[in-house]
């Protein structure tokens, strides 16, 4: 269709001049922009007799709309100052408010002005006792009524109340507007005018199978904020309507969200595999209404020996051709497929959160935003249907519009909420009632004024009709390396100090932790990882060949010379690839293997598929030998024979995490936790084994602060992880909105330390008895990464009788790799 473009301003009437105020102006075209889409849209009927059609019984007929749009602008425009005209005592009250029966039972649970029936013919044959002509006189009254008081009134656009109103009449016809499209979709195609359509745009090609893959985006999760502030200042007045008041801070874990919405294609999988006749994916009651409503496919789609998709001016699309848009479904529907989804998947697929759906979009990617700002978008009546989803840029996430998203969120109002606006009241509490649930985005037939991050949509979940999408989530619900009363009884001891409250940080890593620290690795501040991967890649081999030199292969028998390579703390291992390739593929054929070692049993099952897909299962299970172990507890689980060589390795900031003052702040004093370390590490030892350990070099203090306190929140998300873990296994009951990530240079110290900031008094407790007050600013202490000179590495590997052979740097000089011989103690 493309926008509906005006020609006429206010300028053309001889009472405006041109030094009229800019205000009246500005609000003068944009309501005449609306209006003559309004009209373009009306428009498309072929009669007037088509006005009395009420293609969905759970709506009220054209006709009624178009008498409810200018009637309820008047409505809002009497609670101006000086405005009180009558245009028809009669229609300005049976075209007030419209419907939204319970889907179920056809009752309309809330006030509304205008009659309504269920039956067909009753309801046509009230209505035909308005007459179109008679409406549209009325609707010309009211529009020559408003053109008057924005010319004339004296309005004050510095007020809050004239803004209310003015955008609640405005963009009450833009969400109008969109019903009119879905009600159009669900009429038989004659009764629209194809004459004054422009849809050339839309090309049919046959769709290439299968499909690319829906990409799962990783998101890290974090503190933000749902909704926006209640604003009484009119020069920074935002308009909201009331149920986006007021902002209420909120926390959202760390999650998985698909790139892009579901398309018909996949959900076509779906319907094939008995999708709406298996009871097992939907809730019972749904089920029955399923059956007994012979509910088939998607509203959009039908079926004559194969299926057919219909928008609004194209109808019976072979399905071939449109396998690659967003699939058009309610709520129940898309449930449906989750739940069959996650059947085949083997672990739970859902609807995201409302705040799951908001962070991801507008905070974390951006994408809509960037979207809004490119013009790349499907909204705004730029077309009348949906678009292909481009795969092509799935490694982010995107979105285009062509249709709202559901979430898994009932409506509700937010922390704080004061009621509706004084103009309208009920407009969105009359749905809080836990059976409507909310929508986001926007579809091609949503206004982009509506396209913000606060809007929210709603509709019951069995409501078919609108245009409406959605996306899967998946949450990480493993549980890693349970916390023990053990565990419990020491995180308790050192939160307690009120001195210095600390959480150690070996607990950062459960499942979601090491999750989100896979997402550390990946920043751009996080200036370790990149170029700690340069320096395997480009010399890998040279330190492969340093050990085989310095350790007398030649005098052994190399089938029998065993090297076992023991990295402590592996993560996820998307840099080893390039260390151990040099192994596995080494013309010297020497038996190696390597043993992933870390606390989280996720991060090993992600190593083992990564390489599995890099270097080949054949190798991974021939040569890798992962262990789910803390460093104390690690040689109870290997085996060892003494005539083998050990190479044990402590890459990334591993060996930062322990501190290199004792508790007398002496520096390398025999107490201090890097010490007791590198003491575990050489007691197990023999001599003319290897260690290889990475160092993090003092550098620029910003530069450091920035890769522990990110722009994106990553390594905030990090450290709130920590107490969500304490709620999750521990039944704490930390609060995180109330608390702020802190992260600063200790110069004295040196190292880099993390905090979480109390911004407020508050009670921590369990159910076993422990309290804890914290005051405001009180902090507790949940990182130190200790940084080093290249003093300090010799001296710390001369007093644990470690002798360096060789060491690699980094291009930038951060991180410098040591490698050392054991010797005799």
């Amino acid at each position: 269709m493309g926008s509906v473009k005006h020609n006429q301003s206010c300028d053309q009437y001889n009472h405006i001049n041109g030094d009229s105020d800019s205000n009246i102006i500005n609000w003068y075209n944009k309501f005449h922009r609306i209006w003559e889409r309004s009209d373009y849209l009306f428009g498309l009927l072929r009669s007037t007799d088509d006005f009395y059609r009420q293609p969905i019984q759970l709506r009220l007929p054209f006709i009624f709309y178009l008498g409810h749009l200018p009637c309820f602008s008047w409505l809002q425009f009497q609670y101006l100052d000086g405005v009180n005209k009558i245009i028809d005592i009669s229609y300005d009250k049976i075209f007030q408010r419209g419907v939204d029966p319970d889907i179920l039972t056809g009752i309309v649970n809330h006030e509304h002005s205008s009659r309504f029936s269920i039956n067909d013919e009753q309801e046509k044959q009230y209505w035909q006792t308005f007459t179109v002509e008679s409406v549209n006189e009325y609707k010309l009254k009211v529009r020559l009524e408003i053109e008057n008081v924005l010319i004339n009134g004296n309005l004050n656009f510095d007020d809050i109340q004239t803004l209310n109103i003015l955008n609640v009449a405005l963009e009450h016809e833009m969400m109008h507007q969109e019903t009119l499209m879905y009600l159009y979709a669900q009429l038989p195609i004659e009764a629209l005018r194809l004459d004054i359509m422009n849809e050339k745009d839309f090309h049919f090609s046959h769709v290439t199978l299968p499909l690319p893959d829906n990409k799962w985006i990783v998101l890290p999760g974090g503190q933000i904020s749902l909704g926006k502030p209640y604003n009484e200042e009119a020069t920074t007045f935002s308009f909201g309507w009331d149920n986006e008041f007021p902002c209420e801070p909120t926390y959202v874990s760390s999650f998985e969200l698909q790139s892009h919405p579901v398309r018909i294609g996949d959900f076509l999988q779906f319907v094939l595999d008995n999708g709406y006749t298996t009871k097992e994916w939907w809730d019972h009651d749904v089920f029955e209404w399923i059956i007994e409503s012979k509910i088939s496919h998607p509203i959009s789609w039908n079926y004559d020996n194969s299926y057919r998709v219909n928008f609004i001016l194209q109808r019976n699309i072979p399905i071939e051709f449109v396998l690659d848009h967003p699939v058009i479904v309610s709520q129940t529907e898309a449930k449906a497929y989750c739940r069959w989804l996650s059947k085949k998947a083997g672990y739970t697929i859902d609807l995201p959160t409302e705040v799951e759906w908001v962070y991801a979009m507008w905070d974390w990617s951006k994408c809509i935003p960037m979207a809004l700002a490119n013009d790349n978008y499907n909204v705004n009546f730029c077309h009348l249907h949906t678009i292909p989803i481009n795969s092509c840029t799935d490694k982010n996430l995107q979105w285009q519009g062509s249709a709202f998203e559901w979430t898994s969120s009932i409506f509700r109002p937010f922390s704080g909420y004061r009621g509706s606006l004084p103009t309208y009241p009920g407009y969105s509490s009359d749905f809080f009632d836990d059976h409507h649930f909310v929508l986001l985005g926007g579809s091609f037939a949503t206004d982009s004024t509506l396209v913000r991050r606060t809007f929210r949509n709603w509709f019951q979940d069995k409501y078919r009709y609108v245009f409406a999408t959605f996306r899967c989530v998946k949450r990480n619900e493993h549980t890693d390396h349970p916390l023990t009363m053990a565990d419990r009884e020491r995180i308790i001891n050192t939160l307690s100090n009120p001195n210095h409250r600390t959480i150690p940080s070996e607990y950062f890593y459960d499942a979601h932790g090491s999750g989100i620290y896979e997402q550390i690795t990946k920043l751009d501040e996080y200036y370790l990882y990149n170029q700690e991967l340069k320096l395997l890649q480009q010399r890998a081999i040279d330190m492969k060949n340093t050990i085989l030199e310095h350790s007398n292969l030649q005098t052994r028998s190399l089938s029998s010379s065993k090297i076992h390579i023991i990295e402590l703390g592996c993560g996820d291992g998307s840099k080893v690839e390039a260390w151990l390739s040099s192994w596995v593929k080494s013309k010297e054929n020497i038996p190696i293997i390597y043993h992933p070692v870390d606390i989280s049993q996720h991060a090993i099952d992600s190593l083992i598929q990564r390489l599995n897909q890099t270097i080949g299962e054949n190798i991974v299970t021939e040569h890798v030998n992962p262990i789910c172990s803390t460093f104390d507890q690690l040689y109870t689980k290997l085996n060892i024979d003494s005539s083998e060589i050990q190479v044990v390795m402590l890459l990334g900031s591993t060996i930062g995490n322990f501190s290199s003052f004792d508790s007398n702040h002496v520096k390398f004093g025999e107490n201090s936790p890097v010490m007791k370390t590198f003491r575990s590490i050489r007691s197990n030892l023999k001599i003319g084994d290897w260690f290889l350990c990475a160092f993090d070099i003092c550098k620029d203090t910003k530069t450091m602060i920035q890769a522990y306190n990110d722009s994106k929140g990553i390594t905030a998300a990090f450290n709130y992880n920590l107490l969500l873990r304490l709620n999750r296994e521990l039944n704490l009951n930390f609060i995180i909105t109330n608390y702020q990530h802190y992260a600063t240079f200790n110069p004295l110290l040196q190292q880099m330390e993390s905090w979480l900031i109390s911004t407020k008094q508050q009670i921590i407790t369990d159910e076993n008895g422990f309290t804890m007050e914290l005051y405001p600013y009180e902090a507790i202490q949940t990182e130190v990464s200790a940084k080093y000179t290249q003093e300090d590495i010799q001296l710390l590997m001369k007093k644990n009788s470690f002798k360096i052979i060789e060491c690699y740097t980094t291009n930038d000089h951060y991180l410098p790799y040591t490698l050392c011989m054991a010797q005799a103690i």
